[in-house]
């Protein structure tokens, strides 16, 4: 696709930009895009209290299964910065906590101190699963295509998250819209990702589907905060 690949910290290489990320930017408000974020830190608690270890971590309450809780973490090495970190219970003894790749590591920290000597387990699966990108006007229609979930927004909202099928492959499904663009990442076995990634693009082709890099992604989410 013609993509630049940079350096992105962290040992990861992402492309950067496929056709520039102004124009990158202009389709995800119009039609649909697909990025790459499987560089954000992506960990697992498993165990009878997975659910109270990670609310006395991320300092918020992780509630309902398939309901996600924002936290704003303050950054340890930068007093200006802060982390957001997201937290959903997938199942009673099961949580799935994600933050951006600056964050990793203070994060992983403060969910290995809060599970401190219990039987609840900490696992790091950031390099073993992908996370992708799906944003725009059209991305409910793209996902129904290729999804048996009902993501329309009155059945699906923002701040929902559900394990299920995505192009035949078990993933986890979370809403996560960009003000007032439907945006939703879809994290699933690394081995999968281009699997994954190649049949959204498939699928989205008379949606006008477009691949976005890290730049474009990244300043589309910074202009779309509230």
């Amino acid at each position: 696709m013609g993509a630049t690949i940079v350096e992105a910290g962290h040992g990861w290489r992402v492309p950067d930009s496929f056709a520039g990320h102004d124009a990158e930017m202009r389709i995800a408000r119009r039609a649909v895009v697909i990025g790459d974020d499987t560089p954000r830190g992506k960990f697992r608690l498993q165990g009878d209290g997975a659910q109270q270890q990670a609310s006395d971590a991320l300092g918020v309450a992780v509630t309902g299964t398939g309901v996600v809780c924002e936290a704003r973490v303050a950054d340890r090495e930068d007093a200006d910065r802060i982390l957001q970190v997201e937290g959903v219970l997938l199942r009673p003894d099961l949580c799935h906590v994600g933050c951006e790749m600056d964050g990793q590591t203070q994060v992983l920290e403060v969910l290995t101190q809060s599970v401190g000597d219990s039987d609840t387990t900490v696992t790091d699966v950031t390099h073993g699963r992908f996370e992708l990108r799906v944003v725009g006007p059209a991305a409910p229609v793209l996902l129904s295509k290729v999804c048996g979930l009902d993501v329309d927004s009155r059945a699906f909202p923002s701040g929902t998250a559900m394990q299920a099928s995505v192009a035949k492959m078990a993933q986890l499904v979370i809403r996560s819209d960009l003000g007032e663009l439907p945006a939703y990442r879809l994290v699933g076995g690394r081995a999968l990702g281009a699997y994954v990634w190649d049949t959204l693009m498939e699928a989205g082709q008379e949606l006008g589907v477009e691949p976005i890099g890290a730049q474009g992604l990244g300043m589309l989410t910074e202009t779309t905060k509230p």
